[in-house]
């Protein structure tokens, strides 16, 4: 599975320690769903639809199958059909993997085939009375991987690719009939489509962009659209250049989430709702980003959210605009930000979790007078595999830091079941807008298991939560806005200064990784602080003005550079790491997918080939099938390989230290 072209036998040997680790951990859960996905909730809460992952071995990717959980008993079942988008409805779940639309009827539990759409489905949408479903499509199919799929394509396709002027294609909306099968496009003239929901019978809350594209996404706006005539009432758009998410209709009014946002489905930050005869009004969340909208129809608004490292869940009045806060607790909820969904009853549900629990399916009821809220398990998938990891993960400490500034910085510290001081591995999260939460293994949406793999081998690990980051406000959130490379870089230098003091982390044991804004700072950190040991760069950018014209997001820099690429004393010139590289002595690997449109994998090329002409050690490996990051195996089982292989190389660790045993 992993090669090992260097002839390294010690290098072989780890990489194999590594294969044995990921066995004893998932071989437990093969043939079963033990990984969720997108879900939702019946309206009476009665059932979960949760698209599932398969896991038969770590040479051969995942298989997506439909699981329906009963919230009485906790009976999971699982339908051999793919799911990778789903929405309930009163005694229906919608479901769709690619670009066909089929339906699960619960009293029956059986599914039948509907139609197939002129692109992959992004989003369903169950109407109130279970008859219809709103499907948001991508531009065409494939949308943001076309290109890629074609390079990769047999080799007697050898067709050449053609890339012309023509626009981009928009994103659509389609409204498709449960009976009859019928499709209707119900795309507003000139808009692209991003996120829809239900706003009576008849219409549909659409936050939508002028621009397709992804960089579109970027420029929001709120529209009402009228289903029968497919025409568009403007509602609201943000004035400083946010973003808006998770529209939701309830009790006669819209709601939506508006934040800072640097990724596309990694939203937290305020919310605001709209009044047909008045104003946008913010909803005080009493110091809560907001992840989560969702509405059983009830009148009732649910949220879940981030207050500094808490979780916090609550119920808010649109008439009064007042919140009750339901929840909170210093674990999390399964989802790249905090998710959940409400019923008709008031009730919670959510996929919990934190370092020591895997994901787990619970309920949520509010408390009654001095009562605590009642959290329930409804169903878990844990199995012999997590506790194995569980009990070598070491453990997971909250930690905080006062920065150069006086700033109060807060992160998750994985320490190993060691004698301290431990070699220390400071992951930096990408975004740069998002946060590290007390999730399974600290994980990132691809749950690969780096943090307790390497507590296992006796590092530290810190994730830290810098400037930029979730869950501190907006103006914490927005003060990385031009400086991505400047405050946030000695937010991250003294929090290894605060554990070096503490005598948590060795000094000259340091190493620095993460993905995409957190390869950014990989590549930066070392050519700023030379105690850095080793570097680990997951699909960075290296060169902002390259990123610009070969990225899909290109409106991304211009928002958090606040800059353009086209003046000589730019910042995407003296932000780029490429032209701070030259300082740069700490050993570096660098990954990258060659199906990544976000942060093209010519942003890795770069960075390998400068890092190589400064006469720094580097390794450069670039996985054909992944896009960005690296996601499911086998490219998982190879990529946590390399890195252990790299820190035990650079960071002085016995060979021998810590197993699957």
């Amino acid at each position: 599975m992993i090669k090992n072209d260097s002839g390294d036998v010690t290098a072989q040997a780890v990489r194999d320690r590594v294969v044995s680790w990921l066995d004893a951990a998932e071989r437990p859960g093969y043939g079963r769903a033990t990984r969720f996905g997108q879900w939702d909730v019946t309206p009476d809460g009665s059932h979960v639809a949760a698209a599932g992952t398969v896991l038969s071995g770590l040479d051969q990717p995942g298989r997506d199958v439909l699981c329906v959980i009963a919230t009485d008993n906790g009976d999971c079942r699982e339908h051999d059909v793919p799911a990778g988008v789903v929405s309930c409805g009163p005694g229906v779940v919608a479901f769709a993997s690619g670009a066909t639309v089929n339906w699960f009827y619960l009293a029956g539990q059986t599914w039948a085939e509907g139609p197939t759409l002129p692109g992959l489905v992004e989003q369903l949408r169950v109407s109130p009375d279970g008859r219809h479903v709103l499907a948001v499509l991508g531009a065409g199919h494939g949308a943001r991987y076309d290109v890629a799929e074609r390079v990769y394509a047999e080799p007697s396709q050898r067709e050449p690719l053609v890339f012309t002027s023509e626009p981009e294609r928009f994103r659509r909306c389609c409204l498709v009939d449960r009976d009859s099968g019928a499709v209707r496009d119900v795309t507003p003239a000139g808009l692209n489509v991003w996120e829809m929901c239900w706003a009576g019978p008849d219409a549909a809350l659409a936050v939508c962009s002028e621009q397709p594209g992804e960089s579109g996404w970027y420029d929001p706006r709120l529209v009402r659209v009228d289903l029968p005539s497919a025409t568009a009432t403007f509602l609201y758009a943000p004035d400083d250049g946010r973003q808006l998410a998770a529209p939701v209709w309830v009790g006669g009014r819209s709601a939506v989430i508006e934040a800072t946002c640097s990724d596309r489905g990694v939203v937290a930050g305020e919310v605001v709702l709209l009044d047909p005869e008045s104003d946008a009004v913010r909803l005080d969340t009493r110091g809560v980003d907001v992840s989560a909208l969702h509405s059983a129809g009830d009148g009732r608004l649910g949220y879940a959210g981030l207050r500094g490292l808490e979780t916090v869940i609550g119920r808010a009045d649109p008439g009064r605009a007042a919140v009750t806060e339901v929840w909170s607790t210093p674990r999390t909820f399964h989802g790249g930000t905090p998710q959940i969904r409400t019923d008709a009853s008031g009730r919670f549900h959510g996929f919990l979790e934190s370092y020591e629990a895997w994901p787990h399916l619970v309920g949520v009821e509010e408390a009654v007078g001095a009562k605590d809220a009642e959290v329930r398990t409804v169903f878990d998938p844990a199995h012999g595999g997590t506790s194995f990891v569980r009990n070598r993960a070491g453990r997971v400490e909250e930690v905080c830091w006062t920065s150069f500034d006086g700033q109060e910085i807060q992160g998750l510290l994985v320490v190993p079941d060691s004698p301290a001081p431990h070699p220390l591995v400071v992951n930096v999260h990408g975004g740069p807008v998002s946060a590290w939460r007390n999730r399974w293994g600290i994980a990132t949406s691809d749950r690969y298991p780096l943090a307790p793999l390497l507590a296992s081998e006796g590092y530290a690990v810190l994730h830290p939560n810098p400037r930029g980051s979730h869950g501190r406000g907006e103006a914490f959130t927005r003060s990385v806005l031009g400086d991505m490379l400047g405050a946030p870089v000695r937010d991250l230098l003294s929090g290894v200064d605060h554990l070096v003091a503490r005598g948590v982390a060795d000094p000259a044991r340091l190493a620095v990784t993460g993905t995409s804004y957190g390869a950014v700072i990989s590549l930066v950190l070392p050519a700023v602080d030379q105690r850095f040991a080793a570097a680990v760069a997951v699909s960075p950018v290296s060169d902002w003005v390259s990123q610009h014209y070969t990225s899909d997001i290109p409106r991304f820099d211009e928002i958090f550079l606040r800059d353009s690429p086209h003046t000589r004393e730019s910042a995407y010139f003296h932000q780029s790491p490429l032209f701070m590289m030259g300082r740069t002595r700490t050993p570096t690997l660098v990954t990258a997918g060659l199906r990544d449109r976000c942060t093209p994998a010519q942003q890795a090329v770069e960075a390998h080939q400068a890092l190589l002409r400064n006469g720094v050690e580097t390794e450069l490996v670039l996985y054909p099938a992944q896009g960005h990051g690296v996601h499911g195996f086998p490219e998982t089982a190879d990529y946590l390989g390399r890195v252990l292989t790299w820190l035990r190389r650079h960071l002085a660790v016995s060979p021998d230290a810590g197993g699957p045993a």
